[in-house]
C-alpha cells in the first residue's frame, strides 16, 4: 500500500539520479578500457602508436598472453620471475633447450614466491606441458610482501585463489577514477604526461616487445650506454653516490616463504620439469645469507641453484646496471650460459 505514495517514488527516483553518474562512470570505463582488461584480449597489450602507457598489469598480460599465443606456438618452456628476469632473454636460454622448445616469459613487476607458485599450479593443473623452467629468483624477492591492493601488481583473477574478478576490476576502476589519469585517457596532452611520468603513474613503452613471447627488450638503452656511458649514469647521481650496503645480509627466508619454495619443488619434481634457478647480483648489495643459500638448494637443489649474489665483479659495477636494480642484458646472458655450464658440465 505504502510503494505507490508520491514520497517512495520521489525515493527511488532521486536513489536512481544520485546514481546515474555513478553507472556513466561505469560505462565510460568499459568502454575505453584504459588498462586493457575488459575486452578480449588480442595479442597486443599497447596500442599502436602509444609511446606512454599506465603502468600495466603484468600479470595479466603474461597469462593472457599466454592464452592468446599458445594455441599456435604450444609453448613448452617458461621463464619465471620479477622485471629482473626480463633481461634474461628467451633466445638465450633456449641455446641450451632442445631444438623443439618453445618458450613464454612469464615477467611481472614485484613477482612473488606465491606468484610463481600460482603460475606453475595453473600451467600444470591445466595439462599444459611445462618441460622446462628458468626461475630468476632475486634475494628481494624471497622476503617481498603481496601487493594484491595495487592496481600493477594484483594477480590475475584466474590464477590466485587470493583475488577474484570483481575484486580485480573494482582496483582497476578506482585507478580510472583518478582524475589526471582519466583526462589522460581521453584527452591526453604533452603537459599533462609529463605530469604523469612526474608521478610515476604512466611510463614510456619499451623500446621493442616480441608479444607472441611477453618479452621486452632494452635495446634502445644499451646503444645509450654504449655509447655514453658516463652521460647516462650522471641522469642517476643518487646511484653513482650508493655506498656499499654493508654485510651480512639479513636472512630473508622466513617460514611462509620456505613453504611456497617447498611448494613450488613439488610441482617442480611431480610434473617432472626441468629446471635452473637462478639468483644474481644487486649493485653495492652483499651475497645472500648462507642460511638462506643454504634452504634454498636444500629445497630446489645444489645443483640446480646458481647463487650469483656474491659476484664481486657485478654488484660492484655501475656500468653492470640500467638502474641499479635490472642487470644489463649482456651480462644476463653470461648467467644463463655459466648456470648451465655448471650444471650440465
Amino acid at each position: 500500500m505504502g510503494n505507490d505514495k508520491p514520497g517512495f517514488k520521489r525515493f527511488v527516483l532521486r536513489s536512481m539520479l544520485a546514481l546515474l553518474p555513478v553507472a556513466l562512470f561505469v560505462a565510460l570505463y568499459a568502454v575505453v578500457d584504459p588498462f586493457h582488461v575488459v575486452h578480449a584480449y588480442n595479442g597486443v597489450s599497447v596500442a599502436p602508436g602509444d609511446s606512454l602507457e599506465r603502468i600495466p598489469n603484468k600479470r595479466y598480460v603474461a597469462l593472457e598472453g599466454f592464452k592468446h599465443y599458445n594455441p599456435s606456438r604450444h609453448f613448452d618452456s617458461f621463464i619465471f620471475g620479477s622485471s629482473i628476469s626480463s633481461n634474461f632473454l628467451a633466445s638465450a636460454w633456449k641455446r641450451h633447450l632442445p631444438n623443439s622448445a618453445s618458450v613464454y616469459h612469464f615477467t611481472e613487476g614485484a613477482q612473488t614466491l606465491t606468484g610463481i607458485r600460482d603460475e606453475l599450479r595453473w600451467l600444470t593443473s591445466r595439462g599444459f606441458p611445462v618441460r622446462h623452467a628458468l626461475l630468476i629468483i632475486e634475494e628481494e624477492m624471497l622476503r617481498r610482501p603481496k601487493r594484491y591492493g595495487e592496481m600493477p601488481f594484483i594477480p590475475h583473477y584466474e590464477v590466485s585463489p587470493e583475488v577474484n574478478r570483481l575484486q580485480f576490476h573494482l582496483l582497476h576502476f578506482n585507478a580510472f577514477r583518478d582524475l589526471d589519469m582519466m583526462r589522460f585517457k581521453l584527452w591526453p596532452t604533452t603537459a599533462l604526461a609529463d605530469k604523469l611520468l612526474a608521478d610515476g603513474k604512466v611510463a614510456h613503452v619499451p623500446c621493442a616487445r616480441v608479444e607472441a613471447m611477453n618479452e621486452d627488450y632494452s635495446t634502445v638503452l644499451d646503444s645509450t650506454i654504449a655509447a655514453n656511458p658516463d652521460a647516462y649514469y650522471a641522469d642517476m647521481p643518487w646511484l653513482v653516490d650508493m655506498k656499499p650496503m654493508p654485510g651480512p645480509m639479513p636472512l630473508s627466508i622466513d617460514a611462509g616463504a620456505e613453504a611456497v619454495l617447498r611448494d613450488i619443488a613439488a610441482i617442480l619434481h611431480e610434473h617432472k620439469i626441468d629446471y635452473v634457478v637462478i639468483v644474481p647480483p644487486r649493485f653495492r648489495c652483499p651475497a645472500l645469507s648462507p642460511i638462506d643459500h643454504a634452504v634454498l638448494c636444500e629445497i630446489l637443489g645444489n645443483d640446480r641453484v646458481n647463487d650469483f649474489s656474491g659476484d664481486s665483479t657485478l654488484a660492484g659495477d655501475l656500468h653492470s646496471y640500467y638502474d641499479g636494480i635490472h642487470i644489463l642484458t649482456p651480462h644476463c646472458i653470461r648467467l644463463i650460459d655459466r648456470s648451465y655450464q655448471r650444471v650440465f658440465h
